[in-house]
């Protein structure tokens, strides 16, 4: 699984000043966005689709979870 990292904007404030501050966020995507026949998982990463929508919004552990549980994981 050779996951692409997802880039992630945010706005912090130092001193008064407001910066702007990227983050790299791992993600298992491939960039071959197919679901399977039910609609349901990613046949490129393995995600179910309620994953995908979720995957920015969620924690650093909660992200974690799912890349162990893909682990291994072809399309």
């Amino acid at each position: 699984m050779a996951g692409q990292p997802h880039m992630e904007v945010g706005h912090a404030r130092r001193g008064g000043r407001r910066s702007l501050q990227l983050h790299v966020m791992e993600s298992p995507c491939v960039n071959i966005c197919k679901l399977d026949k039910a609609g349901r998982v990613c046949t490129g990463c393995g995600r179910t689709t309620d994953e995908i929508r979720r995957w920015t919004g969620m924690s650093k552990a909660q992200r974690r979870t799912i890349m162990e549980r893909l682990k291994g994981f072809s399309s």
